[in-house]
């Protein structure tokens, strides 16, 4: 009898310590890489930090965030390719850097539609919900866009005071697509440098000012350290940075996961909207207090000489290259602007460099 009980308690045993083998240790956590080309002390990495920390959280750590800071994980061209091919699971980047992906989207980035960041976004996350077209572009780069994290107005700096477009003139500046247009129809000489590369450009006098810097970025940036004065031409939004995920990636999340990330996507566009209103006004008030920069707001005249000048000129490239591109690009304009009217009434927005 006690061999038998004995037979039996080991048997126990055996069942016991195989269960524990399959259920007593936990599948262990996978890792989510998150890349930017922008710094970690970067304002407008913020809330790519705040979705991957709130993602890991609600997960209970079954995926654990890794964020790649100032390109450390591939430049911001290739970025969406990373992120299409697997390499990455999350980029917060700009349109930018890879015109070729984004097309129709670029239109969003067109000067002097609006001065208002919440309007540009609120219209964004609207048609790639809504607008086939606009949607197409990200899901053939193998995007989803998560939510898009927009920057405010783009803030011009330079070595020296620019009141008007005379004040351009020969003079050579930093730009990018658009906005390389616009100085050159202003008599600027345009130079195309990344944004790591602003600073010591500055320093050196190889550039006279730079354009495509968000006010945001302006304290942290210290380029005000070489370029102090801080010049807002009017031209508006005219740069978009988005958050976007791998679709890959999206597609192996079970589905509960799947509802923690949509949960995330809609509040990170209300968070996204605060912070910067929030943030926005810390800068300004840091760059007054500490006295660092010189602020010059163009007068509404001249404001409306330098939109002569560039538009509807610019408008109408971008539209001859979306109809070669057989892209509906009067459609989206129309569309585009009407949202933003909308918006702005919805998303009030008080800008920083005063009326």
């Amino acid at each position: 009898m006690k061999g038998k009980y004995a037979w039996f308690m080991c048997c126990l045993s055996a069942v016991v310590l195989m269960a524990g083998l399959f259920v007593g240790n936990p599948a262990e956590a996978k890792t989510l890489k998150y890349s930017s080309p922008y710094g970690e002390t970067n304002p407008m990495t913020s809330s790519m930090q705040w979705f991957g920390k709130e993602l890991e959280a609600r997960t209970q750590g079954k995926y654990k965030a890794k964020f790649y800071f100032s390109g450390a994980m591939g430049k911001a061209p290739d970025m969406p390719d990373m992120c299409k091919s697997g390499a990455v699971d999350f980029i917060f980047t700009g349109m930018g850097y890879t015109p070729h992906i984004f097309k129709l989207n670029r239109g969003f980035e067109l000067l002097y539609i609006t001065e208002n960041p919440h309007a540009n976004g609120a219209a964004l996350w609207q048609l790639y919900h809504e607008y086939e077209p606009i949607r197409k572009e990200w899901e053939n780069a193998g995007l989803m866009m998560v939510f898009p994290a927009g920057i405010d107005i783009m803030a011009c700096q330079s070595r020296t005071a620019v009141q008007g477009v005379e004040d351009i003139k020969g003079k050579k500046f930093r730009s990018y697509a658009g906005v390389a247009e616009m100085i050159k129809l202003w008599g600027g000489n345009p130079i195309a440098l990344s944004y790591a590369e602003i600073y010591d450009a500055l320093n050196r006098g190889v550039l006279d000012g730079a354009f495509g810097i968000p006010s945001l970025n302006v304290y942290a940036s210290r380029f005000w350290e070489v370029a102090p004065y801080v010049f807002n031409t009017g031209a508006g939004i005219y740069a978009v940075t988005y958050f976007a995920m791998s679709k890959r990636t999206y597609d192996s999340f079970p589905n509960d996961v799947k509802k923690i990330v949509e949960d995330l996507r809609r509040e990170g566009m209300a968070r996204h909207r605060e912070w910067m209103e929030t943030t926005e006004k810390e800068v300004f008030e840091k760059l007054n207090k500490e006295n660092l920069v010189k602020i010059i707001n163009w007068s509404s005249k001249e404001k409306a000489r330098a939109k002569k000048i560039a538009v509807p000129a610019i408008w109408q490239a971008w539209l001859d290259e979306m109809e070669k591109e057989n892209l509906p690009g009067e459609e989206f304009l129309g569309k585009y602007r009407s949202l933003v009217d909308k918006y702005e009434k919805q998303y009030p927005y008080e800008n920083p460099y005063g009326d």
